[in-house]
């Protein structure tokens, strides 16, 4: 008896990737080939609001291959936002995500099919040291894995990346958790599902300039310990308590040099108390803003991004028509 086909969905996110794509396909194509025999394979892009040629080049792409299709946004609405449309699009049996500027080897997409037929439903990728970062890169990353191991209790590694594998069952469930602030990372760690990791050795983009500037990183890293952590919260009630025991122990050095007959200073006491007191409220407000905020945020119900254009195929699957090999469409999902 013939073993079962599977449906292999590649889900790959780009932004303003002009220059790198035809390489990242190139190498991609190469991957997929020896796969052909086993699977059925879609290729699904998505274009997060890039203002070069890279939704041209996408057209091009899904105009000669039938196993390519894209999303474009109508706006760059960020990398978790393009991984998750990917994934509520994709049809496989198995999904696999991975940036498409080569930094995400697709040499590896066989290993992680392997460990998937083993029976695992995730398979998360971790990137070996890479002697080319930055001193400032390596030490906030070891930062990063400090205070996530301190605040949370869903283990993440600054060495792991969005190149993973999921199963349909494991893409099913990621898809019920509707966060706006979303931290794919953390969220497919929290499943629980059966998971294993592979390594590999992150590569150099093949061409262009990365995307991921400093404020997008730090703005992923406040995702991920807000979103995974009360303990902020509870800063202000340890603040409160250092002041109240700092406050007495102010009082008691007060009481004792005024009954001694000493100097006190007590003016220079109260400004510094002023300024711990001031200090701890203004943290304690800002901490309970930023929740605050991400609450506000989440009850508009705002959807976490909006088509511009899709491929004709995927307009052809949810009307139920044939799939046509040209065209687009540009109506809003």
């Amino acid at each position: 008896m013939a073993a079962p086909r599977y449906k292999l969905s590649i889900v790959c996110p780009a932004f303003e990737e002009e220059e790198v794509l035809p390489h990242f396909h190139a190498q991609l194509r190469a991957a997929l080939t020896p796969l052909d025999s086993e699977y059925d394979i879609e290729i699904l892009y998505i274009d997060d609001g890039s203002r070069d040629g890279t939704l041209a080049y996408l057209r091009q792409l899904a105009d000669s291959d039938p196993r390519i299709r894209y999303l474009s946004f109508s706006r760059n609405f960020g990398q978790q936002a393009a991984l998750t449309a990917g994934m509520e699009h994709a049809r496989g049996d198995v999904i696999i995500t991975l940036d498409s500027d080569l930094q995400h080897p697709p040499s590896l997409i066989p290993a992680l099919l392997e460990q998937w037929r083993k029976g695992h439903d995730v398979v998360l990728t971790f990137r070996e040291d890479d002697p080319r970062l930055s001193y400032f890169k390596r030490l906030s990353s070891r930062a990063f894995n400090t205070v996530m191991r301190w605040l949370s209790d869903t283990p993440v590694s600054s060495a792991a990346s969005d190149y993973r594998l999921l199963s349909r069952k494991a893409v099913d469930a990621l898809l019920r958790l509707h966060e706006k602030h979303r931290f794919l990372r953390g969220m497919v760690n929290w499943l629980g599902f059966r998971t294993t990791t592979v390594s590999f050795h992150p590569a150099s983009r093949g061409a262009g300039a990365t995307k991921y500037t400093l404020r997008r990183m730090l703005a992923l890293a406040i995702d991920a310990m807000l979103s995974f952590s009360k303990l902020p919260l509870r800063l202000a009630l340890v603040l409160g308590l250092m002041l109240v025991v700092l406050g007495g122990s102010f009082g008691a050095v007060v009481l004792g040099r005024s009954l001694l007959g000493g100097d006190i200073g007590g003016s220079q006491l109260v400004l510094i108390a002023l300024f711990l007191i001031g200090g701890a409220i203004l943290c304690s407000l800002g901490i309970v803003g930023e929740y605050v905020g991400r609450i506000y945020e989440q009850v508009k119900g705002r959807p976490l991004y909006l088509l511009k254009e899709t491929s004709p195929s995927l307009l052809a699957l949810r009307a139920g028509e044939p799939i046509t090999p040209r065209g687009r469409s540009d109506a809003a999902a």
